[in-house]
C-alpha cells in the first residue's frame, strides 16, 4: 500500500473539508463533492516522474467562466449576495487543483496551502456549525504537520488558544454582521442622517429637527465662523408657504449670480455691486463639515457670498444663495462694515429682496384656528398700533404669551391619541397648541401665521443660532444641536429676525468635556493651515503680483528699457572686442621686434664667429659672448664699427635675457 507523509495527508484532508464546507454552504452539494472526489483522486495516483506542467493559461481562463457565473448569480434585494463569497471561493480551490496537480513542475506547495485557507475561510461564511468544526480540526491538522519538530507541548497549547480566540472574535462579528447586514433601510437612514443636515431642504416638515437635537449626531460640529464678532443667527433658507405641517421655498428663484470679482480663486457673487464692494464690506470665512443641501449658511444681512470653484449661483428674493445640489466645505460672505456706506438701516434690502403678497399668505384651513389662537393671546386687541409700532406690540406679545404659557420640548405629541382628540386630520400647529409644548419649528410656524393673519410680512426661516463661543478663541462654532427655526418681518424697509422661541433650550445645551474642546481646537487650527496654505493670502498677493507682471509685459515701457539693454550690451562687447584687438596688435608688434632683434643680433656675432648652438638657449650664448668678447676690451683683427654692433648685438642679447619672461 503506498504511504503518504503526514503533510499531505494533511493537505488533502483540509482541501477536502473546504470543498464539502463551500458546496453545504453555497447550497451546492455536489459540486463540493466532485472537488472532494478529485483531490482524493489526485493523492492517490500522483506520480512523480510523470508531473503535468502547471499553464498559467487555464488558470487565467478559469477566470471567464467564473465571471459568467458572476453576472448571472441572483441578487438579494437586502444586505450582500451570499455569491459574492461562494464564486470567488470555488474559483480560488480550483487553482488549488491545479497547483497541487502540478508539484514539481511549475505548481507551488505555498500556492495550495494560500489557496486552501482562504477557501477553508470563505466556506464558513453561512456555514453551520458542524462545517465550521470540521475546517477547524483540519486547520488544526494542517497547523501540527508544518510545525517545526520539536517543538514544546506548552507553545502549541498557546498557540491554540490564541487561534481559538481570534476565531471565536471573528465568528462573533461575523454572526453580528449577519444579523445586522440585511437591514439596508436602518443603516442607509444613519448614513443619510449621518451625511446630511435635517431642516434646510426645498421642503421642510414640522419635526425635521428633531434629529438633531436628539440624534446621536447632535453634539457633531457642523459651522466654524472665523470672525471675532460671530452673528447670533446664520439662516440658510427661508420659505414662504405653508401647506399642512410643510414649509416650501419659493417655486422659482429670482436670477443667477455670476462673479464679479474675485477673492483669490474664490469667486464673489454680489446682489448690489455698490453694497458689497471691497471698500464697504468685510469678509468672514465659514467651513462646513456637512452637506447643507447646496445652501450657503450666512447672516441676513449679508452683502454678497464668495463661493470656491463656482462660477454662477442661485439667488431667491429672500436673499438666499444656493448652488446646485453641490457640497460648500467652505466659502466667504461678506458682511458691510459699521461705517461703510451700507449704513445699519440699508443692509438688507438688496435686489429684489421686498415682500409681496406671498408673505402675508395663510393656509386656508387654519384662518378660523388662528382667530381662536389670536383671540386667546390678546392679538385682536392690538389691531388699532399703526406701522412700526403695531410690528413691535405683535411681536412681544407673541414671545411673551410662549414664554408664560408654553414648555419647550424636544418632542411634540404626535400620536394617534392626540391626534384624535383634534380630529383626524390634525394639522400639527393643532397638536402644538393643544400639548403647549415643542420646539422652534412649531413656535416660528404659529408666530408667522399669527403675524400674518394680522397682516405684518413674515417669512419662516432655518439655520443656526447662538454659536459656541469661547474667549480667545478666534471662531465661533454651530453644532447640529445648534439648528434652528425662527421668523423674519419687514419692518423699517429691511427684513429683521425675530425669535418667538422661549430661551430656556439654552440652559438645556449640555457644555462639551474639556476632551472635547481640546480635540476640536486641533482639528479647527488644522483646517485653519490647510486653508491659508491653499486660499492665503499669499495666493492674493502671488496673483496681484501676475497680474502686475503682465501689465508690465503688455506695455510698450518695458520693451523701450529692454531695446537700450540690449544697445548697451551690444555696445560694451563692441569696445571690449576692439580694445583685445588692440592689446593684441601691440603684443603681436612687440613679438616681432624681439624676434627680428634677436636674428640681426645673432648675425652680427656670427662675423667674428660667435654662432648660437643648436639647442642653445640665449642666456648661455650671451655668456660665452661675454666670455669671449669682454666688455672694453679691443679686438684689432675687428674694425671700430664692427666692434660697436659686436657691443650693441650683445647689449641687445642682455635685453632679451632680461625682458623675455616680462
Amino acid at each position: 500500500m503506498r504511504r503518504f507523509s503526514l503533510r499531505e495527508k494533511a493537505k488533502t484532508i483540509l482541501l477536502c473539508a473546504a470543498s464539502l464546507n463551500l458546496g453545504l454552504s453555497s447550497e451546492l452539494p455536489w459540486l463540493g463533492i466532485i472537488f472532494v472526489a478529485a483531490f482524493i483522486i489526485l493523492l492517490f495516483r500522483y506520480d512523480e516522474s510523470r508531473v503535468p506542467v502547471y499553464r498559467k493559461s487555464i488558470a487565467y481562463g478559469l477566470i471567464v467562466p467564473f465571471a459568467i457565473w458572476w453576472v448571472l448569480s441572483p441578487e438579494m434585494e437586502y444586505g450582500m449576495s451570499p455569491w459574492l463569497v461562494f464564486i470567488p471561493a470555488y474559483y480560488l480551490l480550483s487553482l488549488a487543483y491545479l497547483q497541487k496537480r502540478s508539484l514539481g513542475n511549475g505548481g507551488y506547495d505555498v500556492f495550495v496551502l494560500f489557496n486552501g485557507v482562504a477557501v477553508l475561510l470563505l466556506s464558513c461564511f453561512q456555514a453551520s456549525r458542524y462545517g465550521v468544526l470540521l475546517n477547524l480540526f483540519a486547520l488544526l491538522l494542517l497547523l501540527h504537520a508544518y510545525a517545526r519538530p520539536g517543538v514544546k507541548w506548552w507553545k502549541h497549547a498557546l498557540f491554540l488558544l490564541l487561534f481559538l480566540g481570534l476565531s471565536a472574535i471573528s465568528f462573533g462579528g461575523l454572526k453580528y454582521w449577519q444579523s445586522h447586514g440585511h437591514n439596508r433601510a436602518e443603516r442607509m437612514a444613519d448614513y443619510y442622517a449621518k451625511r446630511h443636515l435635517m431642516g434646510f431642504d426645498p421642503v421642510v416638515k414640522l419635526g425635521s429637527f428633531e434629529s438633531n437635537f436628539a440624534g446621536k449626531y447632535n453634539r457633531e460640529v457642523v459651522l466654524r465662523v472665523w470672525d471675532s464678532l460671530p452673528p447670533t443667527y446664520m439662516r440658510a433658507a427661508v420659505y414662504e408657504k405653508y401647506v399642512g405641517g410643510i414649509w416650501k421655498l419659493p417655486a422659482h428663484r429670482d436670477r443667477m449670480l455670476y462673479a464679479s470679482r474675485y477673492k483669490v480663486d474664490y469667486a464673489v457673487f454680489e446682489t448690489r455691486d455698490s453694497v458689497a464692494s471691497a471698500d464697504s464690506s468685510r469678509p468672514v470665512w465659514v467651513q462646513s463639515s456637512l452637506d447643507n443641501f447646496g445652501f450657503i449658511f450666512a447672516p441676513y444681512d449679508a452683502v454678497a457670498v464668495a463661493a470656491k470653484n463656482a462660477d454662477s449661483v442661485e439667488y431667491f428674493k429672500s436673499n438666499v444663495f444656493k448652488q446646485g445640489e453641490t457640497r460648500r466645505g467652505d466659502w466667504f460672505y461678506y458682511m458691510p462694515l459699521p461705517s461703510g456706506p451700507t449704513g445699519p438701516f440699508v443692509a438688507g434690502t438688496y435686489g429684489n429682496d421686498t415682500p409681496d403678497s406671498s408673505y402675508l399668505q395663510v393656509f386656508a384651513p387654519l384662518a378660523g384656528f388662528l382667530d381662536t389662537v389670536a383671540m386667546e393671546m390678546g392679538l385682536d386687541t392690538l389691531a388699532e398700533y399703526p406701522g412700526l409700532l403695531k410690528e413691535v406690540v405683535y411681536s412681544d406679545a407673541i414671545r411673551s404669551y410662549f414664554l408664560n404659557h408654553f414648555a419647550y420640548s424636544l418632542k411634540v405629541d404626535d400620536s394617534k391619541e392626540a391626534a384624535a382628540k383634534l380630529g383626524a386630520k390634525a394639522d400639527p400647529l393643532r397638536v402644538f397648541w393643544a400639548t403647549r409644548s415643542g420646539y422652534c419649528e412649531y413656535y416660528a410656524t404659529l408666530s408667522v401665521l399669527l403675524l400674518r393673519r394680522a397682516g405684518i410680512q413674515a417669512r419662516y426661516v432655518t439655520g443656526f443660532a447662538r454659536p459656541e463661543v469661547v474667549p480667545g478663541r478666534p471662531y465661533a462654532l454651530f453644532r447640529r444641536n445648534s439648528s434652528h427655526a425662527w421668523v423674519e418681518m419687514f419692518s423699517l424697509g429691511r427684513w429683521i429676525p425675530f425669535d418667538p422661541t422661549p430661551p430656556l433650550f439654552v440652559v438645556k445645551m449640555e457644555r462639551p468635556s474639556w476632551l472635547d474642546m481640546k480635540f476640536e481646537w486641533v482639528r479647527a487650527r488644522a483646517a485653519r493651515v490647510f486653508h491659508v496654505l491653499r486660499d492665503g493670502e499669499w495666493r492674493l498677493a502671488l496673483n496681484s503680483w501676475q497680474d502686475a507682471v503682465q501689465n508690465i509685459l503688455s506695455g510698450t515701457a518695458l520693451y523701450v528699457v529692454l531695446g537700450c539693454i540690449a544697445l548697451a550690451v551690444v555696445a560694451f562687447r563692441f569696445v571690449r572686442a576692439h580694445r583685445r584687438r588692440g592689446s593684441k596688435a601691440g603684443y603681436a608688434q612687440s613679438v616681432q621686434h624681439w624676434v627680428k632683434g634677436l636674428e640681426a643680433a645673432e648675425k652680427s656675432l656670427a662675423r667674428i664667429g660667435l654662432v648660437r648652438h643648436p639647442g642653445e638657449t640665449v642666456g648661455a650664448f650671451l655668456a660665452r659672448c661675454e666670455s669671449e668678447m669682454p666688455a672694453g676690451k679691443e679686438d684689432s683683427r675687428v674694425s671700430r664699427k664692427m666692434q660697436a654692433r659686436i657691443q650693441s648685438a650683445i647689449q641687445f642679447l642682455r635685453e632679451y635675457e632680461e625682458q623675455r619672461w616680462r
